[in-house]
């Protein structure tokens, strides 16, 4: 590292973790390793990614939750890894399909009647689209300078069941197919975890029924999977192994296949009179049910909370026959062939999008999947939509199944800094499944005995109760004084979190703090690029400031925890958890709840300290962590530092 002009400091921790990997690599085992902050864990697991995939020639995957750890990786650490090692290092990052553009649908559009085209701005943003087709390299939306609506980018962006593939004129061009043939070319594929179980369902999907239904592998043949920030794997996982519809989808769907107005519409042919009067008809009914169903909902939550479905065929799925006798038109539609190669495919489309929701509907109002949990969701701005969730309650045995039961095919690394309780690892290999993995927790290269002080209340009011929030406040302004900002301020709840920012307004306002509220005008990216900008910064942060942001120096000199982070016990996914738990004789409480709590109490205090330079506090507004018995749960999973109580 000395010949590249970088000082490089030795870390026992990172060389004992590189080892551990390439020792499952060599064994085909699987294995789980806790790195705190500090150790190196991205090269801990590159190097040996590297030399494996060269051993193997296949891919090794790297999968992260944030986009911040993937463009560190993309751009920081693999390309300096090249120069390192004086080797070149092919990589790729993996995404999902509809993050491309598609340029025969974008010629599609260009070539309407603009008379036809919807609303006055929309030729502006047609323009915008096609100048920045002909100047980007990857036609990925996220590399847009100024994204478009996300209509406009719905109705170019490439789609599964609507690809010619090689027949395509603009195959040789095609963004999507040069990304993916990438992905068969690289040594270290990166992608999120979101995509990549995603990709793992659509490989079993596509196992089970013998058909390919992408044309093309999203992933190729891996040789490992590195799961990095690996806390969140069973809420992702469960997530996207999981089903789900939409009433936006629904209606967008339709629409694009006919609605009464002057655009061109996919069935605007003279063969497809009947199939516009059926989709008129579904679109009518859908909408009769969908707002009978949001007026059903809304009485029995608020807009933000979901509503657990309970009562299997409760409710009846009033599309499925409509979208039925849609589809078998449609069918008939695309048998004659009346229409472009290119009107066909889009039809097709829409078609098996249709059937997908109807099939989900029906899956969702039976509840006919076992040890599955349902609920509703309203969404949008006006919460006028709605979803409709169908999740697999215990993820651990599909884990088993699709992701640990070969690692003599390809071994699985999981890793995190935080994914052990007190010193025990086996609660988060239990609840992925992952029982059979190697496990091995770091130490910390930290020395959080001279970097952190915590203060403990030592007689604080419960935080349910009415008295809490004066008390908190009190606190909050003296802590807050004490390191003139430079603070977050961690909520587990946006009431509490907007309560106290009303409670604390004058108090920001005379000491010339500047506040930056989560769910206010600034987005989390936002927020802190001011705070590491401005001096006497605070951030009042709910969930997403908790795990994975990165503050480094005086900028943040203090972390306060308003409330110990244990999850909404009504949500209907921790709730069936819970009972699920019950009912095979087990605590929730002491099983589940309670390592939860920790292990996101444990994210939190691991925002302070992050690098060997860092001081500060960590406060603790919870008195429940020295009254409860579980209170030393918490204190036990973090290191060694020194207390001092504060009344």
């Amino acid at each position: 590292m000395l010949a590249c002009g970088l000082s490089y400091e030795p870390r026992p921790q990172q060389v004992r973790m590189a080892h551990a990997i390439a020792t499952a690599f060599a064994e085909r085992r699987h294995a789980c390793i806790e790195a705190p902050t500090g150790v190196g864990k991205t090269f801990a697991y590159l190097v040996p990614a590297i030399f494996f995939a060269q051993e193997t020639k296949r891919p090794v995957v790297v999968s992260t939750h944030t986009i911040n750890l993937q463009e560190q990786i993309c751009k920081k650490d693999l390309p300096l890894l090249g120069k390192l090692l004086k080797q070149e290092i092919s990589y790729a990052v993996a995404k999902g399909r509809n993050n491309y553009l598609c340029l025969r649908r974008l010629s599609q559009i260009a070539d309407m009647d603009q008379a036809l085209l919807p609303g006055g701005n929309i030729l502006g943003e047609i323009g915008t689209l096609l100048d920045w087709a002909e100047r980007t390299r990857s036609g990925d939306y996220s590399e847009m300078d100024r994204p478009v609506p996300r209509t406009l980018w719905q109705a170019v962006c490439s789609e599964r069941g609507n690809c010619l593939a090689a027949q395509c004129p603009f195959f040789q061009r095609c963004f999507l197919m040069k990304a993916r043939r990438s992905l068969m070319a690289a040594q270290i594929i990166v992608s999120n975890h979101a995509f990549f179980f995603s990709a793992l369902a659509l490989r079993d999907k596509e196992r089970q029924s013998g058909n390919r239904t992408d044309g093309v592998q999203v992933l190729p043949e891996f040789a490992a999977v590195i799961l990095d920030e690996g806390h969140t794997l069973e809420d992702t996982a469960a997530s996207h192994l999981g089903l789900r519809a939409e009433s936006y989808a629904i209606r967008h769907t339709l629409n694009r296949l006919f609605i009464d107005d002057r655009r061109p519409r996919l069935l605007a042919a003279d063969c497809c009179h009947n199939a516009r009067k059926l989709a008129n008809d579904l679109r009518a009914r859908a909408e009769v049910f969908f707002n009978q169903l949001r007026e059903w909902i809304e009485p029995q939550t608020n807009r933000a909370a979901p509503l657990r479905y309970c009562v299997p065929n409760h409710i009846e799925n009033y599309l499925a026959a409509p979208v039925h006798q849609l589809c078998q038109e449609l069918d008939r539609v695309l048998e004659q062939g009346g229409t472009s190669q290119e009107q066909m495919l889009e039809i097709k489309a829409a078609k098996n999008e249709l059937e997908e929701q109807c099939l989900t509907l029906d899956v969702f109002f039976s509840m006919s999947l076992p040890d599955y949990v349902y609920w509703f969701e309203l969404q949008g701005r006006e919460a006028k939509e709605i979803s409709f969730n169908c999740i697999p309650v215990d993820v651990a045995p599909r884990l088993r199944e699709l992701l640990f039961a070969t690692p003599e095919k390809f071994p699985v690394i999981i890793t995190s800094a935080t994914l052990a309780i007190a010193g025990d690892i086996n609660f988060f290999l239990r609840r992925i499944g992952a029982e059979c993995a190697d496990a091995l927790i770091l130490d910390t290269p930290f020395d959080y005995s001279r970097q952190v002080k915590v203060y403990l209340p030592d007689n604080i009011p419960p935080p349910n109760s009415h008295s809490f929030l004066p008390e908190a406040e009190r606190h909050l302004k003296h802590f807050l004084s004490q390191t003139n900002g430079r603070a977050f301020v961690l909520f587990t709840s946006y009431a509490m979190l907007n309560q106290m920012a009303e409670r604390l307004e004058s108090f920001f306002r005379a000491g010339n703090y500047h506040v930056y509220i989560q769910g206010d005008k600034y987005s989390p990216r936002k927020m802190l690029e001011l705070f590491r900008k401005n001096p006497r910064s605070v951030i009042l942060g709910t969930s997403s400031f908790w795990t994975g942001v990165d503050v480094t120096g005086e900028a943040l000199s203090n972390v306060i925890i308003t409330k110990l982070p244990f999850a909404v016990p009504d949500h209907p996914l921790i709730a069936a958890r819970s009972e699920l738990i019950q009912a095979r004789g087990g605590s929730s409480f002491s099983e589940y709840s309670l390592p939860e709590a920790v292990l996101k109490f444990r994210q939190g205090f691991g925002r302070l300290i992050r690098s060997r330079d860092d001081h500060g506090i960590v406060v603790i507004l919870d008195g429940r962590i020295r009254s409860k018995y579980y209170g030393k749960v918490f204190l036990q999973s973090i290191p060694e530092c020194p207390i001092e109580m504060f009344s």
